[in-house]
């Protein structure tokens, strides 16, 4: 998919390598201004790499028509599907989650911002899961780009491979003003934000940079605890301020462990005066489950064969874990028998985490190990998804050895807003799990201007 990135990368590497004391001085440097500009997922800077990612414009292209089309599809399933028993149940939506998405509002999106997740695969990409509910890391990118323009290595690279970057940060805020004006019926001419999660959390540094890209736009902003809101003639107050659109990072499930704590977030809510983004409807979407649907016959038949063809390339199968008869590979299979017998190649999730939390890869467990997974997936609601061929892509790092070229799985994000992919999110790691909150490191990803 990459075409000629690879040459790319070995010139990055070969600037960086001409001179291992000063790149060890810039990355000192780079360290520092990540701890300065709290740059940080609890303390730890994002990533120790002097090359960010880069993507062709060909591959973002690429990207960005089959988000398109596979956002789509989902649209045409829930359409059809999402009002029944059935679908409800296969979704492994909670009592408590339906009644919070039967509240009735403006706010037509099932989500108005999310994140696709996929990895790189030796040739193209497979997305893993879809963060419907509250995507994180567009603050970081947004601020993380401007460090890597002031790096002498960087600039250097810039003046033979011209590069842009779009900014997630920049369409999450249009996205989110685009709702409120045009679905939500908002009024305000510059509407007034509140950044609502806990407070002791590794991303609060990034809520503040969020904060203040706001304020320079000329948005007022606070940043609160779910519990510390108030409520005053329906509308949300935070710190004293009336709030016109609530930045809602906050998960459903935190919320439903506190729910008691949090009587105005939640009346709030119900009053929709003050505009929730994204809503509780994202849980139709959100649930990892929500790929079962697109590689089920019973569910996809639905779709055009271009939909079929994007799902077939681009999205692993996934199946809830059930004692269930279903198609795999087009043949009837016992479901549980077959996942059983091929551990190799499939991975146990749960159905509504994040983080890497729970995940059983088949190749790296025993087989003791993944039938207890079963069963317990089995009793809790997990998905079972077909494994992904990961390609890993070389970085040059400094390693308690010295400078090393380090295999490095690549995590592919990009963000959507609306019908708008905008930016994206690469998470590195040197193991099978590119998470931030699992130790991998997050990455700018800058688009090549001519490089095919």
């Amino acid at each position: 998919m990459q075409g000629n990135i690879q040459s790319v990368i070995r010139d990055y590497h070969a600037l960086m390598a001409r001179d291992l004391t000063e790149a060890e001085s810039q990355l000192d440097w780079f360290l520092q201004t990540q701890r300065d500009r709290k740059l940080l997922f609890g303390d730890r800077p994002l990533t120790h790499s002097l090359r960010p990612a880069f993507l062709t414009e060909t591959s973002y292209n690429k990207v960005q028509d089959v988000v398109y089309i596979l956002r789509q599809a989902i649209l045409k399933i829930a359409s059809v599907h999402f009002n029944t028993y059935e679908a409800i149940d296969e979704l492994g939506l909670t009592p408590e989650e339906v009644e919070l998405a039967s509240i009735p509002t403006n706010v037509i999106r099932l989500s108005a911002t999310s994140r696709l997740d996929a990895f790189l695969t030796p040739d193209s990409f497979k997305f893993v899961e879809l963060n419907a509910e509250s995507p994180a890391g567009v603050g970081y990118l947004h601020k993380l780009s401007k460090v890597y323009y002031e790096m002498p290595v960087f600039q250097e690279f810039i003046r033979k491979y011209p590069v842009r970057f779009v900014s997630p940060l920049d369409h999450l805020v249009d996205g989110l003003l685009r709702t409120y004006y045009e679905e939500f019926d908002g009024r305000e001419e510059r509407p007034t934000f509140c950044i609502v999660d806990f407070q002791n959390i590794p991303t609060i540094h990034e809520f503040h940079i969020i904060q203040e890209y706001l304020q320079a736009k000329g948005h007022e902003c606070e940043v609160a605890d779910p519990r510390e809101l108030e409520i005053r003639d329906g509308w949300i107050y935070a710190n004293g301020r009336k709030i016109d659109i609530l930045y809602r990072r906050l998960l459903t499930n935190e919320f439903l462990e506190i729910r008691g704590e949090c009587e105005a977030y939640e009346e709030g809510y119900r009053q929709q005066k003050t505009c929730f983004l994204n809503s509780f409807r994202t849980k139709l979407v959100h649930k990892k489950s929500i790929f079962s649907f697109l590689t089920d016959p019973r569910y996809n038949s639905i779709l055009n064969q271009l939909e079929l063809q994007s799902i077939r390339q681009h999205i692993p199968w996934t199946r809830r874990i059930r004692d269930i008869k279903t198609i795999y590979k087009g043949r009837m299979v016992g479901l549980l028998d077959m996942i059983s017998k091929n551990r190799k190649d499939f991975v146990i999730k749960p159905n509504d985490e994040y983080g890497g939390k729970g995940v059983i890869l088949g190749f790296d467990a025993s087989d003791a190990e993944w039938n207890d997974g079963i069963a317990y997936g089995l009793q809790n609601g997990y998905v079972v998804q077909e494994v992904v061929d990961i390609t890993r892509e070389q970085f040059l790092m400094k390693t308690q050895l010295g400078w090393e070229s380090v295999p490095t799985v690549i995590d592919l994000d990009p963000y959507i807003n609306g019908s708008m992919m905008g930016g994206c999110l690469v998470r590195t790691s040197t193991s099978n799990l590119a998470n931030v909150t699992a130790g991998g490191g997050s990455l700018p990803v800058f688009i090549l201007r001519y490089v095919k």
